[in-house]
């Protein structure tokens, strides 16, 4: 009976483990995604307004609120590769090849420096350690290069700092796309729709539920599917578990005597492997697999074995009080 209680534990940590797997493929999709997005989340708010003002107008006033902090603004023009960007305290970052990305030194300082694409970062002016791009007739200096080993739309990006002193783009925010983010998430978007008189106001990616978006359903519905899998085959091994119970209920000529001990000793074994081997195949899954969402696998984890436990109880439950006599 060890034994075969000690294969079903293995079987829950594989259950486990393939349940990470499946997380592991949709993180990197979301990263694709904010690759894709500059670095932006999906939750970052794009703005637009009529107002006349500049960047360098609009970044002074950003900088004297005080209470505004870790954010990132990217003003993008739309259909253009070409970002100017400004920000303060903490915020997102790309990830580097090579260099620095932005602080906040750049983002008062009266000379602009660069952050581009590794693709943009073959085609520039290098005379010796430093690399330079050719902004209409002025060479600027790279800081930093960023990309990863797969292809995104980063690798053409070009992101060039703003600041309270000075921005390569004189037109006014009427041309731009404002998009905004924070860390972890951003706050005081009343404060920045009045700072930028924004005349409209939405998600980069739009939401048609109080949570996710109609985008997120039709980009990860196979993790959907793939989590119904995952607690599918959780209650098979519950019901495994079960099969076990029956037959050490059928052994055991006490049982209906003591029934209520029996479920309260067999619901604790089995709260208790099933806790060892969820545990074990996620975290041997968060060790060897790529895991961005640390926090919500956790939940995630938790929820399952919740799932299982509750489904396991009742059954076994409903299992005792069938073989009861009336």
């Amino acid at each position: 009976m060890l034994k075969r209680k000690s294969l079903l534990v293995v079987l829950s940590a594989l259950v486990a483990f393939l349940g990470v797997f499946f997380f592991s493929q949709m993180n990197r999709v979301v990263y694709q995604d904010l690759l894709d997005h500059a670095g932006l989340s999906t939750s970052a708010q794009v703005l637009t307004t009529k107002h006349q003002q500049t960047i360098v107008n609009a970044n002074q006033q950003l900088a004297q609120n005080k209470q505004l902090t870790n954010y990132q603004v990217q003003y993008r023009q739309p259909h253009s590769n070409t970002i100017y960007m400004y920000g303060a305290g903490n915020f997102k970052t790309l990830p580097l090849v090579s260099g620095r990305f932005f602080s906040d030194s750049d983002f008062i300082s009266p000379v602009p420096v660069v952050v581009v694409g590794q693709k943009v970062a073959k085609n520039l002016y290098t005379p010796t350690n430093q690399s330079y791009l050719k902004y209409g007739d002025r060479y600027l200096s790279v800081i930093g290069v960023v990309g990863t080993k797969k292809d995104s739309q980063l690798d053409n990006m070009i992101f060039i700092s703003t600041s309270t002193q000075q921005s390569l783009a004189q037109q006014s925010l009427t041309k731009f796309d404002i998009r905004l983010d924070g860390k972890p998430k951003l706050t005081h978007l009343a404060t920045f729709k009045r700072l930028f008189q924004a005349s409209s106001a939405k998600r980069l990616v739009p939401q048609s539920t109080p949570f996710v978006g109609l985008a997120w359903f039709e980009e990860y519905w196979w993790f959907g599917g793939a989590l119904v899998l995952i607690i599918v085959l959780l209650l098979v091994v519950a019901e495994l578990w079960l099969v076990l119970a029956r037959r050490m209920l059928h052994a055991a000529s006490f049982y209906t005597d003591d029934t209520t001990d029996f479920y309260w000793r067999e619901l604790r074994h089995f709260a208790l492997w099933s806790l060892v081997a969820i545990a074990l195949g996620g975290l041997i899954g968060a060790w060897r697999l790529y895991i961005l969402q640390y926090d919500l696998l956790g939940i995630l984890l938790v929820v399952i074995y919740l799932l299982s436990l509750s489904y396991y109880g009742l059954r076994l439950r409903h299992t005792l009080k069938r073989l009861a006599p009336h």
